[in-house]
């Protein structure tokens, strides 16, 4: 803390007595006092949690059991808001003209919001230029999947049936431009195959697509297939994470498989508007570790297909600029655009 000596009052060269160097003392120590309250006093009303996704879905029961675990230890409550649409713009603009005051929170989902930067270029709102890195809070990496009818049973025979007839199959996607398409592309490239890609208007409509056997193959998200696939209607051939996932043990990771640039696990990170004091974010920051170490959380998120994350708090800003330059190379590598 800087402080500023006056020196318009002296006058004279008359010393100044006791009575002086205690006001002066006091007046240090409540300057102090003040600079610090902010952190000290934080937070005192309930705090908003935005997310760029509806009700329902995976990542708002992120959110909600997130949002319950903060709430326990900020000693307030934290209130979710969906905030979806423009490819997660309209989330992500209301959070970061929120005041920067600690009390606004934006889950972001660091690939999808990169993609939609790598395909329309930089936008009215970005996560390095307009938020403060609060801390990692659990990735949600896809999965291959296949219609069970084809009787494949693993990565190699589907990319065996592939070869046998170029261009002949489709495969789903989320969406052109989606991670659900690159990922895709990715695919084709790496195993020297070639199917035409079939974009849908998300999982819920491409998914069926898939089991009636329309598309032969998708990369889709556990929480949407796992169901499906307990269900006996869609086979599972790899993820595309750095390790299995607890929900399915049994099924290798794509590295595994040989496969490499596709290890795409969709990291949730949690951050607040640029500006927001550093000793707010640090409080926060804390509650958000706490959450990650408690046991009820983990099995509430694991369960809907997410891993807690391992990226250190001081790692996510360069980590977000990484991936921002990978999925920008990506696009270009592969010629996709927003309408491709």
């Amino acid at each position: 803390m800087a402080i500023a000596v006056c020196t318009s009052n002296f006058t004279g060269s008359r010393p100044r007595g006791r009575g002086f160097l205690k006001r002066a003392v006091a007046a240090l120590a409540l300057s102090a006092a003040a600079a610090g309250a902010g952190a000290a006093d934080f937070p005192q009303r309930s705090l908003q949690l935005i997310l760029s996704f509806p009700p329902g879905g995976a990542t708002d029961v992120l959110a909600r059991e997130l949002s319950q675990k903060l709430g326990d230890t900020l000693g307030q409550s934290v209130v979710v808001l969906n905030r979806p649409g423009a490819g997660g713009l309209i989330g992500m603009q209301a959070a970061a003209r929120s005041e920067a005051d600690g009390y606004t929170l934006y889950i972001s989902s660091v690939m999808s919001n990169s993609i939609y930067e790598a395909l329309n270029g930089k936008q009215q709102v970005s996560l390095d230029g307009d938020f403060e890195a609060v801390g990692a809070i659990a990735s949600a990496p896809h999965i291959l999947v296949t219609p069970s009818t084809l009787g494949i049973k693993d990565y190699a025979s589907l990319v065996s049936y592939l070869k046998a007839a170029p261009g002949k199959y489709n495969y789903a996607s989320m969406g052109a431009g989606t991670l659900s398409n690159l990922e895709g592309e990715i695919f084709k490239e790496q195993a020297g195959v070639d199917a035409l890609q079939i974009p849908y208007k998300g999982s819920s409509q491409a998914l069926p697509e898939v089991i009636s056997g329309a598309s032969v193959f998708m990369f889709d998200s556990v929480t949407s297939s796992l169901p499906h696939k307990q269900g006996g209607r869609i086979e599972v051939l790899g993820v595309a994470s750095a390790k299995r996932l607890p929900v399915m043990p049994e099924v290798p990771t794509l590295k595994e498989l040989g496969v490499q640039g596709l290890e795409a696990e969709n990291l949730f990170a949690l951050m607040a508007p640029k500006g927001t004091p550093r000793d707010r974010l640090d409080i926060v920051a804390r509650a958000l570790a706490k959450a990650q170490d408690d046991a009820g959380f983990r099995k509430a998120i694991e369960a809907q297909g997410f891993q807690v994350s391992e990226i250190p708090g001081a790692s996510l800003p360069r980590f977000i600029l990484d991936q921002q330059a990978f999925w920008r190379d990506k696009v270009k590598a592969l010629n996709i655009t927003a309408g491709k």
